[in-house]
């Protein structure tokens, strides 16, 4: 027979109460999540568990971990007679939120704990050869053993960014036009961004009279190997394919012609943005395209001779600024 089936069940009066004592430490915006933490404990106890004259108390400090940016609760269990009687620190992700599960389980374990002598006073006990290890509470029956428990994932976020953009190689300079982005990151898996781009106002200008004018539209879909986001900002890295459409127009010059060809680009693009307020973020961006078919764009000067007036470079450069917002 176990030894627990001879301990009497607690009347429910005198099961175990605590109170709560939370302390956002060195965590910045600072965050408070008590009131769910409570809540949460009840459920799992299926009683209310936190009392304002209860006579233990359970203190659960936030700070920053050695790997930023998690973040590590410790949580203390002191008795009536203000003596350290438990301590366990757990980890989350970038967020308060992220600790949910893993403080609802120690604060439940503490208090469900049978009691425990008191970390002694170094003033009251011989100076040991070597630091004690600090008092841990045996976790209850059929319960995981913490030290087993791995952080959860960081959680995945949505971004929506528009701004502007200029090549270098795929069009003459000057260009500039709009994009637009859309940046999913799910929880466990590669960021997948996909993303549409124009671009207009670039010319080569033909010695004597007329010019050539271009203008490209682009779509673009890559994955993001190293895609994070946190209360600071976002970065992402990321590796896909490009479609592009690129016109080139004939002015001023006889016949009038227009050609229209398609690009076919793996990219690689770095991004990076601050956040600025609330779920809003101003950013940058750096890609480096590699079109696979460098077309060249000729005319025929006034003797008839055959003259280059543009070639798609190949590698070329994107860059770009943007805002962001993130909607979960």
């Amino acid at each position: 027979m176990l030894a627990v089936s001879a301990v009497p069940a607690l009347a429910a009066d005198a099961l175990p109460t605590a109170v709560l004592v939370w302390e956002s430490g060195q965590v910045n915006p600072a965050c408070n999540r008590s009131d769910e933490l409570e809540r949460n404990v009840a459920a799992y106890l299926g009683r209310d568990a936190f009392e304002a004259s209860a006579p233990i108390t359970i203190r659960v400090s936030l700070r920053r971990g050695p790997a930023q940016p998690v973040i590590v609760a410790d949580i203390s269990k002191i008795g009536e007679d203000g003596k350290v009687v438990g301590v366990r620190s757990v980890s989350g992700g970038a967020s308060c939120e992220s600790l949910d599960d893993a403080l609802t389980l120690v604060v439940a374990l503490m208090l469900e704990a049978p009691p425990e002598e008191p970390v002694p006073a170094s003033a009251e006990a011989p100076v040991p050869s070597a630091p004690p290890e600090p008092a841990q509470p045996e976790p209850a029956a059929n319960e995981p053993a913490l030290e087993a428990e791995e952080p959860p994932p960081p959680p995945g976020f949505l971004v929506v960014s528009a701004g502007v953009g200029s090549a270098l190689g795929l069009l003459p300079f000057p260009n500039v036009g709009p994009r637009l982005q859309i940046d999913l990151k799910p929880r466990r898996f590669w960021g997948i961004a996909l993303a549409g781009q124009a671009l207009l106002g670039s010319r080569s200008e033909l010695p004597g009279s007329g010019a050539i004018g271009y203008r490209l539209l682009q779509t673009s879909a890559a994955l993001c190997p190293a895609d994070s986001m946190s209360d600071s900002g976002w970065f992402s890295a990321c590796a896909g394919l490009e479609l592009a459409w690129l016109e080139a127009e004939g002015s001023e010059l006889a016949p009038h012609r227009r050609k229209t060809h398609l690009l076919v680009s793996p990219a690689l693009r770095l991004q990076v943005a601050k956040r600025v307020a609330g779920p809003l973020l101003l950013g940058g961006s750096l890609q480096v395209s590699f079109p696979i078919s460098r077309n060249r764009y000729t005319y025929r000067d006034e003797q008839g001779a055959r003259q280059l007036a543009f070639e798609v470079a190949s590698p070329s450069l994107m860059l770009g600024v943007f805002a962001a917002f993130r909607l979960f």
